[in-house]
C-alpha cells in the first residue's frame, strides 16, 4: 500500500472519530439537558423533603467520578433513600442499563408473537390489581405485556416465568417500557436474577439455602420454631425472592428494596429477609403451621408499613458478608454434589433393580415355557408308556404266534421230508446217471475231437502230397514237350 493511500485511510478513521465524538458530545448535552429539567422537575415535586440535591445532580452529570471519589457515601445517600422523582433514572445509572440498540432490539421483539402470551395476559390481572396504573386495559398494563412478552422472546430458556411482571411493574412506575425492558436484562445478567427463574431455578435454590443458614445463625429460635412446625423456605421465601417481595409488599417498600439490591447487589435481600423475621420474633414463635403460613406470606411487613427507613435499617443490622456467604454457598455446592451423587447412586441401583426386573420377568417367562414343555413332555412321556404297553402286548402275543408257528413248522418239516425223503433219492439217483453218461459223452467228445485232429492232419499231409505230385507231374509234361 503507498504513503498516499495510508494518509487517506488514517484520514478517513480521523474523520469518522470525530463524527462519533461530535455525535456523542451532542448525545452528552441532551442527556445533560434532560438531567437538569429531571432535577429541576423533582425539586418541584418534593419542595418539603429533605434531600441533598447537589450530591444526586453531581451524581447524575458524573456518575463514575463521584461515585469513585467517595464509594461509601453513595451506599450511605442510598440508604436514606433515593429522591423517588429521580428513582428511574437513578437505578438506570446504578445497574448501568441505558442501551439505545438494546432498546432498538425491544422495538423489534415487539413485532414477533411469543408462545407465552396467553399465560402472560392470564397473569396480567393478578399483577398489582390495586394500582391504578396497572388497571385492566390501562396503560400500565399494556406496558407490563409488552415487556414480559418481549424478555421471553429475548431470552427463550427463561421465557415466561410468573414472578417476573413483578419485578417488571415496579420498573415501569419509574421509567418508560424500552427503558424497564433494558433494566430487566441488565437485572437478570449483572444482578444473577436469571438463575431465579430458569428451568432448575439453581440460583434461587441457592439464596433460599443461604437464607436458612443466615436464619440458624442469628434467629436460631426462628428457624427451630419453623422447622418444628413443617416450614420450609421455599413455603414463603419463594416468591420473596422470585418478586423481590413486590408480591404483598407495599410499593414504597419494594422501591426501597430495590435501591438497595442495584447498589449493593441481590445478596442483599438475604439482610430484608432476616430482618422481617426478626423483627416478628416473638409473634412466629407463638403462631402454629395454618396461621403461621399465612402470616409469612402476608403479615411480616406490617411492622413496617409506616416507617421504610426502618426497614432499611434493620436490614443493615443484618451481618451479611460476602465471605460468609461464599462458605454458604460452598457448603451448598458440596450438599448438591453429595446429593447428586446419591441421586446417580439411587439412579443407578434402579437401574440395576430394572434390569434384574426384567431378568426375572425373562427367567419366569422361560420358567413359565419350560413348565408348560414339562407338562406337555409328561404328557407325551405318559402317551409313549401306553402306546409302549400297548406295543409290548402285541408284541407278546406276536411272540405267542412265532412261537407257535415255529413249532408247527418244525413238526411240518419233518413230516414233508419223510414224505418226499424217497422222491429226493429217486432224484439224486437219477441225477447220478445223468452224471455218469456226461462223463461217458464228455469221454467220446473228446475221443471224437481227437480223431478230427488227426484226420484234419492226415488231410493236410494229404494236400501237401497232392501238391508235390501236381508239380512233379507238371515237370513231367514239360521235360516230355508236352507243355
Amino acid at each position: 500500500m503507498t504513503n498516499d493511500s495510508n494518509m487517506d485511510l488514517l484520514l478517513a478513521r480521523l474523520e469518522a472519530q470525530n463524527e462519533l465524538l461530535v455525535k456523542d458530545s451532542k448525545r452528552r448535552a441532551t442527556t445533560e439537558s434532560e438531567m437538569d429539567r429531571a432535577i429541576g422537575h423533582a425539586k418541584e415535586e418534593s419542595p418539603g423533603e429533605d434531600v441533598d440535591w447537589d450530591y444526586w445532580g453531581a451524581l447524575m452529570h458524573d456518575y463514575n467520578a463521584v461515585v469513585k471519589r467517595n464509594p461509601k457515601q453513595l451506599t450511605t445517600m442510598i440508604q436514606k433513600g433515593v429522591p423517588s422523582a429521580l428513582r428511574g433514572l437513578i437505578w438506570q445509572l446504578l445497574a448501568k442499563s441505558k442501551d439505545t440498540q438494546l432498546e432498538a432490539t425491544y422495538a423489534e421483539l415487539l413485532k414477533s408473537t411469543s408462545s407465552h402470551e396467553k399465560q402472560i395476559t392470564r397473569d396480567m390481572s393478578r399483577t398489582f390489581p390495586n394500582h391504578e396504573y396497572f388497571q385492566a386495559d390501562g396503560v400500565g398494563q399494556e406496558a407490563l405485556f409488552n415487556v414480559v412478552k418481549a424478555y421471553s422472546l429475548y431470552d427463550t430458556e427463561v421465557g415466561y416465568c410468573q414472578g417476573l411482571s413483578f419485578v417488571v411493574g415496579p420498573l415501569l412506575l419509574n421509567m418508560p417500557d424500552e427503558e424497564a425492558f433494558c433494566m430487566l436484562v441488565r437485572m437478570m445478567s449483572n444482578y444473577e436474577m436469571r438463575g431465579h427463574y430458569t428451568p432448575d431455578m439453581s440460583t434461587l435454590q441457592l439464596r433460599l439455602y443461604q437464607f436458612e443458614q443466615l436464619m440458624e445463625e442469628t434467629i436460631p429460635l426462628v428457624y427451630k420454631h419453623l422447622r418444628n412446625q413443617g416450614i420450609r423456605s421455599t413455603m414463603y421465601a419463594s416468591q420473596w425472592f422470585m418478586t423481590l417481595f413486590a408480591y404483598k409488599f407495599p410499593l414504597e417498600l419494594v422501591f426501597r428494596v430495590y435501591d438497595i439490591i442495584l447498589v449493593e447487589g441481590i445478596e442483599s435481600m438475604l439482610r430484608f429477609a432476616v430482618a422481617l423475621l426478626k423483627i416478628n420474633h416473638d409473634k412466629i414463635l407463638g403462631l402454629d403451621f395454618e396461621v403461621l403460613i399465612e402470616f409469612l406470606k402476608n403479615g411480616l411487613f406490617e411492622p413496617y408499613m409506616n416507617d421504610a427507613g426502618l426497614f432499611i435499617q434493620d436490614a443493615y443490622n443484618v451481618k451479611v458478608t460476602p465471605k460468609r456467604l461464599a462458605q454458604y454457598a460452598q457448603k451448598y455446592q458440596a450438599m448438591i454434589q453429595k446429593q447428586q451423587a446419591e441421586l446417580a447412586a439411587e439412579e443407578s441401583l434402579r437401574e440395576s433393580n430394572r434390569q434384574l426386573s426384567a431378568h426375572v420377568r425373562r427367567i419366569e417367562g422361560s420358567l413359565h415355557q419350560l413348565n408348560k414343555e414339562h407338562v406337555d413332555l409328561a404328557k407325551e412321556l405318559i402317551t409313549r408308556k401306553v402306546e409302549m404297553a400297548e406295543l409290548q402286548d402285541q408284541n407278546d402275543v406276536l411272540t405267542q404266534k412265532v412261537s407257535d408257528l415255529t413249532r408247527i413248522v418244525d413238526s411240518q418239516a419233518k413230516e414233508v421230508e419223510e414224505q418226499y425223503k424217497g422222491e429226493i433219492e429217486d432224484v439224486l439217483r437219477k441225477n447220478m446217471e445223468y452224471l455218469r453218461k456226461n462223463e461217458q459223452l464228455e469221454d467220446q467228445l473228446s475221443y471224437m475231437e481227437s480223431l478230427l485232429v488227426e484226420t484234419k492232419m492226415k488231410y493236410a499231409e494229404s494236400e501237401i502230397e497232392r501238391d508235390n505230385l501236381s508239380r512233379k507231374l507238371s515237370d513231367m509234361r514239360k521235360a516230355l514237350g508236352m507243355a
